[in-house]
Order: structure tokens, then C-alpha cells, then sequence
């Protein structure tokens, strides 16, 4: 009888962690209202942690039978999941023959050519560029779907992740763009040799990089983008509309860089395409503004603790 109280003091330690993490998926004021009144009835462990839950699963079945989240989902997480996932199998592979080239064939006696560092250096700005942009485009992503309201912003941001990792799985990107080949009459890559079979021989290129690249270019850029777009809900209107058109133009650009996007234009904008690859550059190079968002974001917080403490 004794260590009754002592049982039930440590099982409400034990419960309450569990409690708090099922409370996040709620919104900020109702979890704050939970809690409070899980507080105040000094209800037993594990009648809170099954309230809560109960809770929990109501709220997030309500969102699923909102129409207005598939919509979002259909017309905006569905096209944009999958441009991400086309132009970060594009990344990986190229980051992939660069890494294998100079990591697993490194030779100390090139480092004295000087035609090697050039080389070397040209490389290394090509792929770094192609990164930032794959990442400020997951960031223009994210944000658009930061914009949606905070009912179904989670369950959004869930179906996006979700819907990355399947179709990186099951390479739905390279699956479509082969069929729409097939429909135009043009050769299947499917049918060429593996000019790439030295790299993907190696289990770290074709299982670990890819998730690698996934991970650090889309998803983690993503999430800020989602956190930013939310946040942007409170500036001011013009603001507003100025960030949402540049995410949704930086979006729209992504399309030059799917494999097949020629298929979608007539013979003449292929053309034009193929001759200007500068001006295909400097529109993907356009897409990194969100860099100049977050130095101009930096460059403000460190003004205003300065421009306190002068007053």
C-alpha cells in the first residue's frame, strides 16, 4: 500500500512525455487548453494520454474530409513533389559521377598539373550551383505549402514528405518520363547499356547518396520554406503577395528542368531552348532569391538588438 502513491508519481512521469507529444499535433491554443484542463481534473495517466489521443484522431480525420486539402494536394503537393523528385534524380546522379570520379579514382599526382585545379574548381562551382538551386526550389516549394491554413498544414506537409519518398522509391518520375517517350515515338533509355555501372556498382552511390541528396537538398530546405511560408501569413499584404508570385514563378521554372519538359513545346521554343542555354541557366540562378530572403531576414535581427540598445 505504501508504494501505491510512489507507483502512480513515477507512471505520470512516465505518461507525461508521451502526453505533451500527442498534444503537438493539435493547434497552439487548444493544446494550451488541453493541457490546462488535463491539469485541473488531475486526471489518472492513462485516462489522459487515451483523452488526448482521442482528440488527436478526431481532429486530424476532421481535416481528411476537408476538400479543400486534396485540392491543395492534387493541384499543388502532387505536381511539385514530383518536379522535386525528377530534378533530385538528376542531382544525384551527377553529384554521384563527380563524387566517384574525383573520391574513389584519386590520383596525388594530378594535384600537380595545374589544368587538374581548374578543372576541379569548374566542377565544384557547376555542382555547387546545382545544389542551391535544387534547394531554393525545395524552399519555394515549402513555402507554398506553408500558405496553406493551418487545418490541414501538417497533414499537407506529411502527404508532401510521403509523397517524395515514394516516388523516390519507385523512380515515378523516370517511369513517367519514359512513357511519355514512348507516346512521342523516341528510343527508350531503358533499352541503352548502364553508362554508370562502375557508380551505381558501388553500394553507398546507388542505396546511401541518393537519400543523402534527398534529405539535405529537399527536405530539410522544404521544411523552412513551410515554416516561412506560415510566418509570412503576418507581414503586411504587399509583402505577402511579392514572396507568393516569386515562389510560384520559382516553381514554374522548375519545369525547364525536368527531363522531357521539350516534349511539352512546340519544335520552335525546343529550338530556341537548345540554342540559349545561357538564358536556361540565368532563369534557374533567378530561382536562389530565397538566399537574399534570409540575408535580408539575418541583416534585420541584427539591426534591430543594435538599434535597442542605441535608444
Amino acid at each position: 500500500m505504501d508504494n501505491k502513491p510512489l507507483d502512480q508519481s513515477m507512471s505520470s512521469r512516465k505518461s507525461r512525455p508521451v502526453v505533451l507529444w500527442l498534444s503537438e499535433f493539435l493547434s497552439q491554443a487548444e493544446r494550451e487548453a488541453v493541457l490546462g484542463d488535463l491539469t485541473e481534473n488531475g486526471d489518472s495517466p492513462g485516462r489522459a494520454m487515451v483523452n488526448v489521443l482521442g482528440l488527436v484522431v478526431r481532429r486530424q480525420t476532421a481535416v481528411l474530409w476537408d476538400l479543400r486539402l486534396w485540392l491543395a494536394v492534387a493541384f499543388v503537393v502532387l505536381p511539385v513533389s514530383y518536379l522535386l523528385s525528377a530534378i533530385a534524380e538528376a542531382t544525384v546522379g551527377e553529384g554521384a559521377v563527380y563524387s566517384w570520379m574525383y573520391l574513389n579514382n584519386w590520383d596525388w599526382a594530378l594535384t600537380r598539373n595545374p589544368g587538374f585545379w581548374h578543372v576541379l574548381r569548374e566542377t565544384a562551382m557547376s555542382f555547387g550551383v546545382t545544389c542551391l538551386v535544387l534547394a531554393c526550389w525545395s524552399w519555394c516549394a515549402g513555402f507554398l505549402i506553408g500558405r496553406f491554413a493551418n487545418a490541414g498544414l501538417q497533414t499537407s506537409r506529411n502527404i508532401f514528405i510521403v509523397l517524395l519518398a515514394a516516388s523516390f522509391v519507385g523512380d515515378a518520375p523516370g517511369r513517367l518520363i519514359h512513357f511519355w517517350w514512348s507516346l512521342h515515338g523516341l528510343p527508350l533509355a531503358l533499352s541503352l547499356p548502364d553508362t554508370h555501372a562502375p557508380i551505381t556498382a558501388n553500394i553507398f552511390y546507388r542505396v546511401f547518396f541518393p537519400w543523402i541528396v534527398l534529405a539535405l537538398l529537399v527536405i530539410v530546405p522544404a521544411f523552412s520554406g513551410i515554416r516561412q511560408g506560415n510566418r509570412s501569413l503576418l507581414l503586411y499584404r504587399k509583402m505577402q503577395v511579392l514572396l507568393l508570385a516569386a515562389a510560384i514563378i520559382s516553381v514554374l521554372i522548375m519545369l525547364i528542368r525536368v527531363p522531357g519538359f521539350g516534349l511539352l513545346v512546340g519544335a520552335t521554343a525546343r529550338e530556341w531552348l537548345g540554342q540559349n542555354p545561357n538564358a536556361l541557366q540565368a532563369l534557374s540562378l533567378s530561382c536562389c532569391w530565397p538566399t537574399f530572403y534570409f540575408i535580408a531576414i539575418a541583416f534585420r535581427r541584427y539591426r534591430s538588438p543594435k538599434a535597442a540598445t542605441t535608444q
